[in-house]
């Protein structure tokens, strides 16, 4: 089965969603979370973004963030997973955050920060949202008071590049070298794509002015997208194509194919995969030991990511993931059972933008043969299958010299922030939910 495209999957109200070229129907209600679980891992994709760059053909009025940050959508997807995830986790934490508890990370990237943001959510953030008509700005000015005795907190995470954005670390030569081949577009599949889809190609670049490449029709279709949501029109070139047995939807289609085509192909292609998302495999697995280990760690650990590193990790975990929509991504739930840990993985979709619902994982042959029948298995065993995939020094991995040690960097880490020239990035920043309104947003019953 192949999982959620970004094609289709956000422009339908129906539980029906298209993944990759089969239409899927997500399931109405989330799995119950095990009464005796432990601990919660979770990861995903960022929410709905702009694209890279932007048709100008017509007047625009959706985009204004910027190229690649987040959108109304993309918020509104992050506020909806986090709802979600506060109700599977239950009582597993607090209903504010107590830093023993729970850890979170994100990327460098905006679009990251900011859906971890909104997917942080309490209780009474959630009960706020439904009373003052479930949306933000509206509910800031409606429900305006202040009430001082709300139990809300602002909640730190730290971001780290080299965990969850590997593809930005400067001076990486294997994250390079292993980019290079998806990039030049010279892996045989690439290749193929671009032969058969040729006359796509040409057609856009004839009248974008864009070269005739994967990563610009990729845009096109990210374009198409955004288009589609917030009901804009379309350039008349494809509103009215003059490809020959082209119609509108046809052409459509053609072009949603290139949707996240490289970052999909990079979490295919072993070396990609590896160099992508072994370090953030490192880091799950350090969690799960500690555990069974009994040696005191978080409740709840939470990761924001991109596509090629988030479906990477889910590869090196044998689930059978093939593309991923915008803030999509996986759960690992932890219980214990007769003094040992069990767990299994579980997928979490939007359906498609302010609902989400989580799902049993589909495993591949690996994982199916150390799991019983309700997909539950042995975390030890799951260490032993996955570990191999993983590395904890990636500064090795990348072929560089070990850093220094550097002042007002955490002692086990050395790694200072620097997000604008994306290197290796790790610091704590306290974010507020539901954005800086916070102040203005939470109020009385």
């Amino acid at each position: 089965m192949r999982i959620f495209v970004i094609g289709f999957a956000l422009l339908t109200l129906s539980p029906d969603c298209l993944h990759g070229h089969t239409l899927v129907r997500l399931p109405t209600h989330s799995v119950a979370s095990d009464p005796d679980h432990r601990m919660v891992l979770f990861g995903f994709r960022h929410g709905n973004r702009n694209p890279e760059k932007f048709l100008e053909e017509n007047p625009r009025k959706w985009g204004y963030e910027g190229d690649t940050e987040l959108t109304l959508f993309g918020k509104r997807q992050g506020f909806g997973l986090g709802k979600e995830m506060r109700n599977f986790v239950r009582s597993l934490v607090r209903v504010n955050y107590i830093p023993k508890e729970a850890k979170f990370y994100s990327s460098s990237a905006n679009r990251c920060q900011m859906t971890l943001q909104l997917s942080d959510v309490r209780r009474d953030v959630i009960k706020f949202e439904k009373q003052c008509l479930g949306r933000i700005l509206p509910a800031a000015i409606v429900c305006h008071s202040w009430n001082a005795a709300l139990d809300w907190t602002p909640v730190p995470y730290t971001i780290d590049d080299p965990l969850l954005r590997m593809y930005a670390v400067e001076n990486c030569p294997t994250s390079d070298a292993a980019w290079a081949p998806i990039s030049n577009d010279n892996l045989p599949d690439l290749r193929s794509l671009i032969e058969e889809k040729k006359h796509i190609l040409e057609y856009m670049s004839n009248h974008t002015g864009w070269n005739a490449s994967i990563s610009n029709a990729a845009d096109l279709a990210d374009n198409i997208l955004e288009i589609d949501l917030y009901n804009a029109t379309y350039p008349d070139w494809l509103e009215h194509p003059s490809l020959p047995n082209h119609t509108k939807e046809s052409l459509k289609k053609e072009i949603l194919v290139f949707g996240e085509n490289h970052q999909i192909e990079c979490a295919e292609y072993e070396p990609c995969r590896g160099m992508m998302a072994g370090y953030w495999l490192q880091n799950i697995v350090d969690y799960l030991q500690k555990l069974v280990n009994r040696k005191p760690t978080y409740k709840l650990i939470g990761y924001c990511s991109h596509t090629e590193i988030t479906l990477a990790v889910m590869k090196l975990m044998y689930l059978l993931r093939s593309e991923l929509t915008t803030s999509a991504g996986f759960v690992i739930e932890v219980r214990e059972k007769s003094r040992d840990y069990e767990m299994r993985l579980l997928y979490h979709d939007p359906n498609p933008i302010d609902e989400h619902v989580i799902y049993q994982a589909e495993y591949a042959p690996e994982l199916r043969n150390i799991s019983d029948a309700d997909n539950w298995m042995q975390v030890r065993e799951f260490i032993d299958l996955v570990h191999p995939r993983a590395f904890s020094d990636w500064q090795a991995r990348c072929g560089r010299e070990a850093a220094s040690s550097q002042c007002g960097v955490e002692a086990h880490d050395h790694r200072q922030l620097n997000v604008e020239k994306s290197v290796p990035a790790r610091a704590t920043h306290f974010t507020f939910v539901a954005c800086v309104l916070v102040v203005q947003l939470f109020v009385a019953n």
